[in-house]
Protein backbone atom coordinates (compact mmCIF):
# COMPACT_ATOMS: atom_id res chain seq x y z
CA UNK A 1 0.00 0.00 0.00
CA UNK A 2 0.91 3.65 -0.61
CA UNK A 3 2.18 5.65 2.41
CA UNK A 4 -0.55 7.66 2.74
CA UNK A 5 -3.00 4.32 3.41
CA UNK A 6 -2.25 5.04 7.04
CA UNK A 7 -3.25 8.41 7.42
CA UNK A 8 -6.38 6.97 4.77
CA UNK A 9 -6.65 3.98 7.26
CA UNK A 10 -7.16 5.77 10.43
CA UNK A 11 -9.58 8.15 9.01
CA UNK A 12 -11.19 5.25 7.88
CA UNK A 13 -11.00 2.93 11.38
CA UNK A 14 -11.91 6.18 13.13
CA UNK A 15 -15.31 7.00 12.02
CA UNK A 16 -16.53 3.18 11.16
CA UNK A 17 -19.58 3.82 13.29
CA UNK A 18 -20.36 6.89 12.64
CA UNK A 19 -21.08 6.30 9.01
CA UNK A 20 -24.52 4.70 8.01
CA UNK A 21 -24.22 4.03 4.69
CA UNK A 22 -20.83 1.43 5.10
CA UNK A 23 -22.59 0.31 8.73
CA UNK A 24 -23.20 -3.42 9.15
CA UNK A 25 -24.78 -5.29 12.00
CA UNK A 26 -23.84 -8.79 12.43
CA UNK A 27 -26.60 -11.48 13.69
CA UNK A 28 -27.50 -11.44 17.40
CA UNK A 29 -27.82 -14.70 17.21
CA UNK A 30 -24.09 -15.57 15.60
CA UNK A 31 -21.86 -17.37 18.15
CA UNK A 32 -18.12 -18.10 18.33
CA UNK A 33 -18.36 -21.22 16.66
CA UNK A 34 -20.73 -19.66 13.77
CA UNK A 35 -18.48 -16.54 13.00
CA UNK A 36 -15.00 -18.34 13.33
CA UNK A 37 -14.89 -19.35 9.98
CA UNK A 38 -15.27 -15.26 8.57
CA UNK A 39 -12.36 -13.87 11.00
CA UNK A 40 -9.63 -14.69 9.20
CA UNK A 41 -11.61 -13.79 5.67
CA UNK A 42 -12.43 -10.19 7.48
CA UNK A 43 -8.76 -9.83 8.28
CA UNK A 44 -7.56 -10.05 4.97
CA UNK A 45 -10.57 -7.58 4.19
CA UNK A 46 -9.28 -5.06 6.25
CA UNK A 47 -6.00 -5.03 4.53
CA UNK A 48 -7.82 -4.49 1.19
CA UNK A 49 -7.25 -2.31 -1.75
CA UNK A 50 -10.97 -1.42 -1.85
CA UNK A 51 -12.38 1.55 0.34
CA UNK A 52 -15.70 -0.07 0.88
CA UNK A 53 -14.69 -3.51 1.35
CA UNK A 54 -12.04 -2.35 4.43
CA UNK A 55 -14.87 -0.43 5.53
CA UNK A 56 -17.63 -3.05 5.86
CA UNK A 57 -15.04 -5.37 7.38
CA UNK A 58 -14.49 -2.57 10.05
CA UNK A 59 -17.68 -2.16 10.70
CA UNK A 60 -18.43 -5.88 11.15
CA UNK A 61 -15.88 -5.95 13.73
CA UNK A 62 -17.13 -3.50 15.42
CA UNK A 63 -19.99 -4.85 15.90
CA UNK A 64 -19.42 -7.75 16.94
CA UNK A 65 -16.17 -6.16 19.67
CA UNK A 66 -19.65 -4.37 21.16
CA UNK A 67 -20.93 -8.03 22.10
CA UNK A 68 -19.93 -8.61 25.26
CA UNK A 69 -20.68 -13.07 24.52
CA UNK A 70 -17.67 -12.64 21.71
CA UNK A 71 -15.17 -10.77 24.08
CA UNK A 72 -13.24 -13.70 24.81
CA UNK A 73 -13.51 -15.75 21.65
CA UNK A 74 -12.37 -12.34 19.73
CA UNK A 75 -9.65 -11.28 22.05
CA UNK A 76 -8.36 -14.89 21.47
CA UNK A 77 -8.22 -14.53 17.68
CA UNK A 78 -6.96 -11.03 17.77
CA UNK A 79 -4.35 -12.34 19.88
CA UNK A 80 -3.23 -15.17 17.44
CA UNK A 81 -3.49 -12.59 14.77
CA UNK A 82 -1.26 -10.22 15.95
CA UNK A 83 1.85 -12.20 16.94
CA UNK A 84 1.56 -12.93 13.26
CA UNK A 85 4.88 -10.76 12.01
CA UNK A 86 3.60 -10.37 8.56
CA UNK A 87 0.82 -8.42 9.48
CA UNK A 88 0.70 -4.71 7.77
CA UNK A 89 0.66 -2.14 10.41
CA UNK A 90 -2.56 -0.72 9.42
CA UNK A 91 -4.14 -3.90 10.29
CA UNK A 92 -2.20 -4.48 13.69
CA UNK A 93 -3.21 -0.32 14.66
CA UNK A 94 -7.15 -1.37 14.48
CA UNK A 95 -6.78 -4.91 16.56
CA UNK A 96 -4.37 -3.17 19.05
CA UNK A 97 -7.47 -0.42 19.41
CA UNK A 98 -9.98 -3.41 19.38
CA UNK A 99 -7.60 -5.39 22.05
CA UNK A 100 -8.16 -2.69 24.17
CA UNK A 101 -11.54 -3.26 24.54
CA UNK A 102 -11.74 -6.71 25.30
CA UNK A 103 -11.06 -9.06 28.10
CA UNK A 104 -7.57 -10.21 28.92
CA UNK A 105 -6.89 -13.72 27.88
CA UNK A 106 -4.03 -15.65 28.82
CA UNK A 107 -1.12 -15.54 26.19
CA UNK A 108 -0.70 -18.15 23.40
CA UNK A 109 1.54 -20.52 24.07
CA UNK A 110 5.06 -20.60 22.36
CA UNK A 111 5.93 -24.57 21.91
CA UNK A 112 8.51 -25.37 19.21
CA UNK A 113 10.14 -22.55 16.79
CA UNK A 114 10.70 -23.99 13.54
CA UNK A 115 14.47 -23.48 12.53
CA UNK A 116 15.42 -20.65 11.33
CA UNK A 117 12.60 -18.53 12.63
CA UNK A 118 14.95 -16.21 15.08
CA UNK A 119 17.61 -15.95 12.24
CA UNK A 120 14.86 -14.14 10.05
CA UNK A 121 12.86 -12.09 12.84
CA UNK A 122 16.67 -10.51 13.86
CA UNK A 123 17.42 -10.15 9.99
CA UNK A 124 13.73 -8.19 9.71
CA UNK A 125 14.69 -6.11 12.52
CA UNK A 126 16.82 -4.19 10.39
CA UNK A 127 14.19 -4.10 7.06
CA UNK A 128 13.65 -0.86 5.82
CA UNK A 129 9.61 -0.91 6.09
CA UNK A 130 8.08 -0.30 9.97
CA UNK A 131 5.41 -3.18 9.78
CA UNK A 132 7.84 -5.32 8.98
CA UNK A 133 10.01 -4.23 11.95
CA UNK A 134 7.40 -4.42 13.92
CA UNK A 135 6.05 -7.43 13.36
CA UNK A 136 9.79 -9.49 14.08
CA UNK A 137 9.68 -7.23 17.02
CA UNK A 138 6.02 -8.26 18.20
CA UNK A 139 6.64 -11.70 17.23
CA UNK A 140 10.32 -11.87 19.16
CA UNK A 141 8.48 -9.93 22.47
CA UNK A 142 5.88 -13.10 22.10
CA UNK A 143 8.55 -15.66 21.47
CA UNK A 144 9.63 -14.95 24.87
CA UNK A 145 6.75 -16.77 26.81
CA UNK A 146 8.89 -19.61 25.91
CA UNK A 147 11.31 -19.92 29.11
CA UNK A 148 14.36 -21.37 26.79
CA UNK A 149 14.26 -18.89 24.14
CA UNK A 150 14.46 -15.86 26.61
CA UNK A 151 18.10 -16.09 27.31
CA UNK A 152 18.71 -16.45 23.75
CA UNK A 153 17.01 -13.20 22.50
CA UNK A 154 18.64 -11.37 25.11
CA UNK A 155 21.75 -12.85 24.32
CA UNK A 156 21.63 -12.39 20.95
CA UNK A 157 20.34 -8.82 21.12
CA UNK A 158 22.73 -8.05 23.36
CA UNK A 159 25.21 -8.91 21.04
CA UNK A 160 23.81 -7.06 17.61
CA UNK A 161 23.68 -3.94 20.20
CA UNK A 162 27.32 -4.13 20.87
CA UNK A 163 28.02 -3.39 17.42
CA UNK A 164 29.70 -0.29 16.90
CA UNK A 165 28.22 0.91 13.18
CA UNK A 166 25.02 -0.14 14.70
CA UNK A 167 23.00 3.77 13.74
CA UNK A 168 21.81 5.40 16.97
CA UNK A 169 18.17 5.18 15.87
CA UNK A 170 18.93 1.08 15.33
CA UNK A 171 20.46 0.86 18.66
CA UNK A 172 17.29 2.12 20.47
CA UNK A 173 14.76 0.45 18.98
CA UNK A 174 16.85 -2.53 20.01
CA UNK A 175 17.42 -1.23 23.45
CA UNK A 176 13.68 -1.43 24.17
CA UNK A 177 13.05 -4.95 22.96
CA UNK A 178 16.14 -6.22 24.75
CA UNK A 179 14.74 -4.53 28.02
CA UNK A 180 11.86 -6.72 27.64
CA UNK A 181 13.61 -9.80 26.80
CA UNK A 182 16.01 -9.41 29.87
CA UNK A 183 13.47 -9.15 31.99
CA UNK A 184 11.57 -12.56 30.66
CA UNK A 185 15.10 -14.48 30.84
CA UNK A 186 15.87 -12.62 34.94
CA UNK A 187 12.85 -13.74 35.72
CA UNK A 188 13.23 -17.56 33.71
CA UNK A 189 14.50 -20.81 35.03
CA UNK A 190 18.73 -20.73 34.90
CA UNK A 191 18.52 -24.31 34.07
CA UNK A 192 16.86 -23.12 30.97
CA UNK A 193 20.66 -21.22 30.39
CA UNK A 194 23.19 -22.11 28.05
CA UNK A 195 25.66 -19.34 28.21
CA UNK A 196 29.59 -19.80 27.67
CA UNK A 197 31.73 -19.40 31.22
CA UNK A 198 33.29 -16.23 32.18
CA UNK A 199 36.62 -16.57 33.28
CA UNK A 200 38.36 -14.13 36.63
CA UNK A 201 40.31 -12.39 33.61
CA UNK A 202 37.51 -11.16 31.96
CA UNK A 203 35.85 -9.61 35.23
CA UNK A 204 38.56 -8.66 36.50
CA UNK A 205 38.63 -6.66 33.17
CA UNK A 206 35.01 -5.13 33.79
CA UNK A 207 36.04 -4.30 36.98
CA UNK A 208 39.12 -2.21 36.26
CA UNK A 209 37.05 -0.67 33.32
CA UNK A 210 34.39 0.53 35.89
CA UNK A 211 37.27 1.17 38.72
CA UNK A 212 39.03 4.00 35.48
CA UNK A 213 37.86 7.66 36.47
CA UNK A 214 35.07 9.02 34.12
CA UNK A 215 37.36 12.02 32.89
CA UNK A 216 34.37 14.85 32.97
CA UNK A 217 32.99 12.74 29.46
CA UNK A 218 28.79 12.21 29.85
CA UNK A 219 27.65 9.15 30.93
CA UNK A 220 27.02 6.88 27.58
CA UNK A 221 24.55 3.85 27.63
CA UNK A 222 27.12 2.82 24.56
CA UNK A 223 30.49 3.87 26.49
CA UNK A 224 32.94 1.04 27.74
CA UNK A 225 32.20 1.78 31.24
CA UNK A 226 28.58 1.34 30.48
CA UNK A 227 28.89 -1.81 28.96
CA UNK A 228 31.11 -3.08 31.84
CA UNK A 229 28.70 -2.33 34.04
CA UNK A 230 26.07 -4.28 32.17
CA UNK A 231 28.56 -7.21 31.97
CA UNK A 232 28.89 -7.18 35.56
CA UNK A 233 25.38 -7.36 36.33
CA UNK A 234 24.63 -9.80 33.83
CA UNK A 235 26.94 -12.24 35.28
CA UNK A 236 26.41 -11.26 38.99
CA UNK A 237 22.50 -12.57 37.29
CA UNK A 238 24.45 -16.04 37.29
CA UNK A 239 23.74 -17.13 40.52
CA UNK A 240 27.18 -19.57 40.90
CA UNK A 241 29.53 -16.80 39.80
CA UNK A 242 28.52 -14.62 42.80
CA UNK A 243 31.15 -15.51 44.77
CA UNK A 244 33.90 -14.50 42.34
CA UNK A 245 32.28 -11.25 41.10
CA UNK A 246 31.96 -10.52 45.31
CA UNK A 247 35.43 -11.22 45.74
CA UNK A 248 37.11 -9.24 42.87
CA UNK A 249 35.13 -6.23 43.60
CA UNK A 250 36.73 -6.17 47.20
CA UNK A 251 39.77 -6.90 46.30
CA UNK A 252 39.71 -3.71 43.80
CA UNK A 253 37.83 -1.19 46.20
CA UNK A 254 40.70 -2.59 48.95
CA UNK A 255 43.25 -0.72 46.44
CA UNK A 256 44.06 3.06 45.51
CA UNK A 257 40.80 3.80 43.13
CA UNK A 258 39.33 7.00 41.99
CA UNK A 259 36.39 8.29 43.75
CA UNK A 260 34.21 8.40 40.95
CA UNK A 261 35.37 4.44 40.71
CA UNK A 262 34.44 3.31 43.77
CA UNK A 263 30.87 4.92 43.87
CA UNK A 264 30.26 3.00 40.82
CA UNK A 265 31.68 -0.31 41.98
CA UNK A 266 29.71 0.30 45.59
CA UNK A 267 26.55 0.42 43.04
CA UNK A 268 27.49 -3.04 41.81
CA UNK A 269 28.18 -4.32 45.39
CA UNK A 270 24.60 -3.01 46.20
CA UNK A 271 23.16 -6.00 44.55
CA UNK A 272 25.22 -8.90 46.23
CA UNK A 273 23.99 -8.89 50.04
CA UNK A 274 20.21 -11.11 50.75
CA UNK A 275 17.56 -8.65 50.65
CA UNK A 276 13.49 -8.18 50.58
CA UNK A 277 11.06 -6.24 49.54
CA UNK A 278 7.49 -4.81 51.79
CA UNK A 279 5.17 -3.57 49.39
CA UNK A 280 1.92 -1.89 50.63
CA UNK A 281 -1.38 -2.12 48.56
CA UNK A 282 -4.62 0.26 48.96
CA UNK A 283 -7.65 0.33 47.09
CA UNK A 284 -6.13 -1.83 44.73
CA UNK A 285 -3.16 0.35 43.89
CA UNK A 286 1.19 -0.16 45.12
CA UNK A 287 0.79 3.17 47.49
CA UNK A 288 4.92 2.30 49.16
CA UNK A 289 7.99 -0.19 48.26
CA UNK A 290 10.28 -0.33 50.62
CA UNK A 291 13.94 -2.14 49.97
CA UNK A 292 15.27 -3.75 52.73
CA UNK A 293 18.97 -5.86 53.34
CA UNK A 294 18.09 -9.14 55.55
CA UNK A 295 20.12 -8.67 58.99
CA UNK A 296 20.46 -4.69 58.96
CA UNK A 297 18.39 -2.47 60.93
CA UNK A 298 16.98 0.54 58.56
CA UNK A 299 15.57 3.68 60.27
CA UNK A 300 13.58 5.54 57.44
CA UNK A 301 13.39 9.55 57.88
CA UNK A 302 10.93 10.59 60.36
CA UNK A 303 10.35 6.58 61.26
CA UNK A 304 10.25 6.05 65.38
CA UNK A 305 11.71 2.09 64.99
CA UNK A 306 14.15 1.07 62.50
CA UNK A 307 12.31 -1.94 60.22
CA UNK A 308 14.44 -5.08 60.83
CA UNK A 309 13.88 -8.75 59.53
CA UNK A 310 16.54 -11.28 60.38
CA UNK A 311 15.29 -13.93 58.44
CA UNK A 312 13.50 -14.75 55.07
CA UNK A 313 13.06 -17.32 53.06
CA UNK A 314 10.17 -18.18 49.87
CA UNK A 315 7.96 -18.90 52.92
CA UNK A 316 7.94 -16.99 55.99
CA UNK A 317 10.22 -13.73 57.10
CA UNK A 318 10.84 -12.95 60.56
CA UNK A 319 10.45 -8.84 61.99
CA UNK A 320 12.11 -7.95 64.70
CA UNK A 321 11.04 -4.64 64.05
CA UNK A 322 9.06 -2.41 62.09
CA UNK A 323 7.36 1.05 62.17
CA UNK A 324 4.08 -0.30 61.08
CA UNK A 325 4.33 -4.38 61.64
CA UNK A 326 4.85 -6.04 65.01
CA UNK A 327 7.79 -8.04 65.75
CA UNK A 328 6.69 -11.91 64.58
CA UNK A 329 6.43 -14.17 61.67
CA UNK A 330 4.71 -13.04 58.10
CA UNK A 331 3.93 -15.02 55.25
CA UNK A 332 5.84 -14.35 51.89
CA UNK A 333 4.39 -13.94 48.51
CA UNK A 334 1.09 -13.30 49.57
CA UNK A 335 -0.90 -10.54 50.29
CA UNK A 336 -1.56 -10.07 54.73
CA UNK A 337 -3.47 -7.62 56.07
CA UNK A 338 -2.27 -4.39 57.02
CA UNK A 339 -2.52 -4.43 60.71
CA UNK A 340 -4.59 -1.00 61.42
CA UNK A 341 -5.79 -0.05 58.02
CA UNK A 342 -8.98 -2.25 56.42
CA UNK A 343 -8.21 -0.91 52.80
CA UNK A 344 -4.51 -2.15 52.88
CA UNK A 345 -2.59 -4.71 53.03
CA UNK A 346 1.18 -5.75 52.73
CA UNK A 347 3.29 -7.90 50.19
CA UNK A 348 6.88 -9.67 51.24
CA UNK A 349 9.08 -10.61 48.66
CA UNK A 350 12.26 -12.66 49.19
CA UNK A 351 15.49 -11.63 46.95
CA UNK A 352 18.30 -13.49 47.92
CA UNK A 353 20.17 -13.25 45.15
CA UNK A 354 21.25 -10.33 42.78
CA UNK A 355 19.34 -12.06 40.02
CA UNK A 356 16.07 -11.97 41.57
CA UNK A 357 17.04 -8.54 42.78
CA UNK A 358 16.78 -7.50 39.40
CA UNK A 359 14.14 -9.27 38.16
CA UNK A 360 11.99 -7.53 40.71
CA UNK A 361 13.11 -4.02 39.50
CA UNK A 362 11.50 -5.61 35.75
CA UNK A 363 8.55 -7.13 37.67
CA UNK A 364 7.42 -3.72 39.58
CA UNK A 365 7.63 -2.27 35.94
CA UNK A 366 4.48 -4.35 34.57
CA UNK A 367 0.90 -3.49 34.35
CA UNK A 368 -0.47 -2.65 38.15
CA UNK A 369 -3.49 -4.71 37.37
CA UNK A 370 -1.61 -7.63 36.46
CA UNK A 371 0.69 -7.86 39.58
CA UNK A 372 -2.11 -7.49 41.99
CA UNK A 373 -3.93 -10.69 40.08
CA UNK A 374 -0.63 -11.79 40.85
CA UNK A 375 -0.41 -11.73 44.44
CA UNK A 376 -4.39 -12.94 44.67
CA UNK A 377 -3.50 -15.78 43.06
CA UNK A 378 -0.85 -16.71 44.98
CA UNK A 379 -2.74 -15.59 48.12
CA UNK A 380 -6.00 -17.40 47.46
CA UNK A 381 -3.70 -20.74 46.67
CA UNK A 382 -2.22 -20.32 49.99
CA UNK A 383 -5.53 -19.61 51.82
CA UNK A 384 -6.72 -22.88 50.21
CA UNK A 385 -3.74 -24.92 51.06
CA UNK A 386 -4.50 -23.97 54.83
CA UNK A 387 -7.76 -25.71 55.26
CA UNK A 388 -9.20 -23.55 57.80
CA UNK A 389 -11.48 -20.64 58.36
CA UNK A 390 -10.79 -17.04 57.30
CA UNK A 391 -10.03 -14.63 60.61
CA UNK A 392 -12.20 -11.87 60.45
CA UNK A 393 -8.94 -9.21 59.65
CA UNK A 394 -8.73 -11.49 56.60
CA UNK A 395 -12.49 -11.88 55.19
CA UNK A 396 -11.91 -7.28 55.52
CA UNK A 397 -8.83 -8.06 52.86
CA UNK A 398 -10.68 -9.72 50.19
CA UNK A 399 -12.57 -7.19 48.35
CA UNK A 400 -9.12 -5.31 48.27
CA UNK A 401 -7.52 -7.99 45.73
CA UNK A 402 -8.59 -8.95 42.54
CA UNK A 403 -12.16 -9.32 42.39
CA UNK A 404 -11.74 -12.10 39.43
CA UNK A 405 -9.23 -13.86 41.47
CA UNK A 406 -11.59 -13.33 44.61
CA UNK A 407 -14.57 -14.98 42.52
CA UNK A 408 -12.49 -17.89 41.62
CA UNK A 409 -11.50 -18.48 45.10
CA UNK A 410 -14.35 -18.23 47.11
CA UNK A 411 -16.69 -20.99 45.72
CA UNK A 412 -13.60 -23.21 46.05
CA UNK A 413 -13.19 -22.15 49.79
CA UNK A 414 -17.26 -22.84 50.09
CA UNK A 415 -17.01 -26.71 49.12
CA UNK A 416 -13.80 -27.27 50.82
CA UNK A 417 -14.00 -25.28 54.40
CA UNK A 418 -17.01 -25.97 56.15
CA UNK A 419 -18.87 -22.80 58.01
CA UNK A 420 -18.61 -21.36 60.99
CA UNK A 421 -21.35 -18.58 63.14
CA UNK A 422 -19.72 -15.11 63.66
CA UNK A 423 -19.47 -14.05 66.78
CA UNK A 424 -21.04 -10.96 67.99
CA UNK A 425 -17.12 -9.31 68.73
CA UNK A 426 -16.77 -9.70 65.04
CA UNK A 427 -19.71 -8.21 63.72
CA UNK A 428 -19.89 -4.71 63.79
CA UNK A 429 -23.43 -4.31 64.26
CA UNK A 430 -26.25 -7.40 65.18
CA UNK A 431 -27.35 -7.55 61.37
CA UNK A 432 -24.07 -8.28 60.61
CA UNK A 433 -24.05 -11.16 62.64
CA UNK A 434 -24.21 -14.15 59.91
CA UNK A 435 -22.20 -16.67 59.34
CA UNK A 436 -18.03 -16.82 57.64
CA UNK A 437 -19.30 -17.98 54.64
CA UNK A 438 -22.28 -15.41 54.67
CA UNK A 439 -19.67 -12.43 55.47
CA UNK A 440 -17.91 -13.79 51.90
CA UNK A 441 -20.94 -13.44 50.12
CA UNK A 442 -21.99 -10.07 50.93
CA UNK A 443 -18.43 -9.18 49.38
CA UNK A 444 -19.47 -11.53 46.33
CA UNK A 445 -22.51 -9.24 46.19
CA UNK A 446 -20.90 -6.28 45.73
CA UNK A 447 -17.53 -7.03 44.37
CA UNK A 448 -17.96 -10.62 42.60
CA UNK A 449 -17.61 -12.06 39.49
CA UNK A 450 -19.55 -14.76 36.86
CA UNK A 451 -16.34 -16.97 37.56
CA UNK A 452 -17.73 -17.51 41.27
CA UNK A 453 -21.19 -18.97 39.68
CA UNK A 454 -20.77 -22.93 38.56
CA UNK A 455 -18.88 -23.26 42.55
CA UNK A 456 -21.40 -20.92 43.94
CA UNK A 457 -24.27 -22.84 43.05
CA UNK A 458 -22.65 -26.20 44.01
CA UNK A 459 -22.38 -24.85 47.62
CA UNK A 460 -25.96 -23.47 47.33
CA UNK A 461 -27.19 -27.14 46.69
CA UNK A 462 -25.02 -29.01 48.71
CA UNK A 463 -25.89 -26.60 51.78
CA UNK A 464 -22.75 -25.54 52.55
CA UNK A 465 -23.71 -22.62 54.36
CA UNK A 466 -25.32 -21.71 57.92
CA UNK A 467 -28.80 -20.12 58.08
CA UNK A 468 -28.41 -16.50 58.98
CA UNK A 469 -27.88 -15.76 62.87
CA UNK A 470 -29.99 -12.89 62.89
CA UNK A 471 -33.05 -11.26 62.59
CA UNK A 472 -33.83 -9.92 59.45
CA UNK A 473 -32.08 -12.90 58.50
CA UNK A 474 -30.47 -12.93 54.58
CA UNK A 475 -29.97 -15.52 52.69
CA UNK A 476 -26.03 -14.08 51.78
CA UNK A 477 -25.31 -16.76 48.83
CA UNK A 478 -28.48 -16.38 46.93
CA UNK A 479 -28.21 -12.68 47.26
CA UNK A 480 -24.64 -13.04 45.81
CA UNK A 481 -25.77 -14.73 43.22
CA UNK A 482 -28.38 -12.28 41.71
CA UNK A 483 -26.43 -9.88 42.07
CA UNK A 484 -23.54 -11.16 40.07
CA UNK A 485 -26.81 -12.63 37.60
CA UNK A 486 -27.60 -9.01 37.07
CA UNK A 487 -23.95 -7.03 37.39
CA UNK A 488 -22.20 -9.10 35.68
CA UNK A 489 -24.45 -11.45 33.40
CA UNK A 490 -22.46 -14.14 31.62
CA UNK A 491 -23.82 -15.94 28.24
CA UNK A 492 -25.98 -18.93 30.33
CA UNK A 493 -27.46 -16.45 32.60
CA UNK A 494 -31.30 -16.75 31.60
CA UNK A 495 -31.37 -20.66 31.69
CA UNK A 496 -29.87 -20.15 35.09
CA UNK A 497 -32.58 -17.36 36.31
CA UNK A 498 -35.35 -19.80 34.79
CA UNK A 499 -34.35 -22.73 36.73
CA UNK A 500 -34.45 -21.16 39.73
CA UNK A 501 -38.53 -19.64 39.36
CA UNK A 502 -40.14 -22.40 40.34
CA UNK A 503 -38.38 -22.21 43.67
CA UNK A 504 -40.08 -20.56 47.04
CA UNK A 505 -36.95 -20.10 48.72
CA UNK A 506 -37.76 -16.98 51.22
CA UNK A 507 -34.65 -14.75 50.63
CA UNK A 508 -35.15 -12.55 54.16
CA UNK A 509 -36.30 -14.23 57.00
CA UNK A 510 -38.14 -12.83 59.82
CA UNK A 511 -39.59 -9.86 57.69
CA UNK A 512 -43.61 -8.97 56.72
CA UNK A 513 -42.71 -8.54 53.05
CA UNK A 514 -40.84 -11.38 52.32
CA UNK A 515 -38.97 -11.58 48.82
CA UNK A 516 -38.73 -15.19 47.20
CA UNK A 517 -36.05 -16.91 45.11
CA UNK A 518 -38.09 -17.78 42.11
CA UNK A 519 -39.91 -14.74 42.10
CA UNK A 520 -36.78 -12.29 42.61
CA UNK A 521 -35.06 -14.55 39.47
CA UNK A 522 -38.22 -13.72 37.44
CA UNK A 523 -38.18 -10.62 38.15
CA UNK A 524 -34.07 -10.07 36.81
CA UNK A 525 -35.06 -12.21 33.97
CA UNK A 526 -38.32 -9.68 32.89
CA UNK A 527 -36.32 -6.55 33.39
CA UNK A 528 -33.16 -8.47 31.08
CA UNK A 529 -35.58 -8.73 28.51
CA UNK A 530 -37.19 -5.25 29.19
CA UNK A 531 -40.96 -6.64 30.39
CA UNK A 532 -42.45 -5.38 33.30
CA UNK A 533 -42.51 -8.07 36.27
CA UNK A 534 -45.71 -6.35 37.52
CA UNK A 535 -47.88 -7.20 34.56
CA UNK A 536 -46.85 -11.12 35.07
CA UNK A 537 -48.17 -10.93 38.76
CA UNK A 538 -44.51 -10.20 40.54
CA UNK A 539 -44.89 -7.40 43.39
CA UNK A 540 -41.75 -5.70 44.51
CA UNK A 541 -40.93 -5.97 48.00
CA UNK A 542 -37.84 -3.23 48.36
CA UNK A 543 -34.15 -3.40 47.84
CA UNK A 544 -32.37 -5.04 50.57
CA UNK A 545 -29.63 -2.82 52.59
CA UNK A 546 -26.89 -2.12 49.71
CA UNK A 547 -24.19 -4.10 51.53
CA UNK A 548 -25.87 -7.11 50.96
CA UNK A 549 -27.29 -6.41 47.40
CA UNK A 550 -28.82 -4.20 44.62
CA UNK A 551 -31.11 -6.27 43.00
CA UNK A 552 -34.73 -5.72 43.69
CA UNK A 553 -36.96 -8.60 45.75
CA UNK A 554 -39.97 -9.70 44.39
CA UNK A 555 -42.50 -12.02 45.49
CA UNK A 556 -45.41 -13.75 43.44
CA UNK A 557 -48.92 -12.16 44.33
CA UNK A 558 -50.66 -14.88 42.55
CA UNK A 559 -50.80 -18.84 42.87
CA UNK A 560 -50.14 -18.79 38.74
CA UNK A 561 -47.72 -16.03 38.46
CA UNK A 562 -44.40 -18.51 38.14
CA UNK A 563 -46.21 -20.42 35.37
CA UNK A 564 -46.92 -17.15 33.66
CA UNK A 565 -43.64 -16.34 33.45
CA UNK A 566 -42.51 -19.55 32.18
CA UNK A 567 -45.00 -19.51 29.31
CA UNK A 568 -43.83 -16.29 28.27
CA UNK A 569 -39.88 -17.31 28.30
CA UNK A 570 -41.12 -20.80 26.52
CA UNK A 571 -42.59 -18.62 23.61
CA UNK A 572 -39.72 -16.35 23.86
CA UNK A 573 -36.75 -18.71 23.76
CA UNK A 574 -38.34 -20.01 20.90
CA UNK A 575 -38.25 -16.45 18.84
Amino acid sequence: MQACTLLLGCLIYGSVTLNPLWAVEPAAGNSPVEIRGQVSRLLKELDSDRFDTRQRAAATFEGWVARPDLGQFLASEFQQALVDPKLSFEVRWQLERWSRRLPEVAAIPVKEVPAGELDRMFAELDADSYAARLGASRRLAWLLGNATLACTITQRLKQRMADPNLSPESWRRLESLWQQARGAWLASDPADWHLPPVTDAQIRLWVDELAQPSEGKAASPRSPQAIAEQELLDVLARDDDLPRVKQIVQQRLAAPIDREGAVRLKAIQRWMPPAMVAECWQEHHQVTEQHLIVGEPSLAENAQRPSYFDRIDDRVAHCVSGQTLQPGNYPVGVAFPHPTQDTAFFCLYNLPTPRRQMAYAYHVQTDESKRLAEISRRTFAWLLREKRPLAEREVTLLPQLDHRELSRFAGKYFLAIDDEPVSAADAEEEENRTSRHGLICTILANFGTRDVIPDLTEAIAKRRFLPPAATPGYRAAWWAALSIAQRDPWPEVDSWLVKRVSHNDVLIEGVDEKPELGATAAGLLLVRHHQSPTLFGLHSTGMPPERISRVEGYRFASADAAARVQRWWDEESRQ
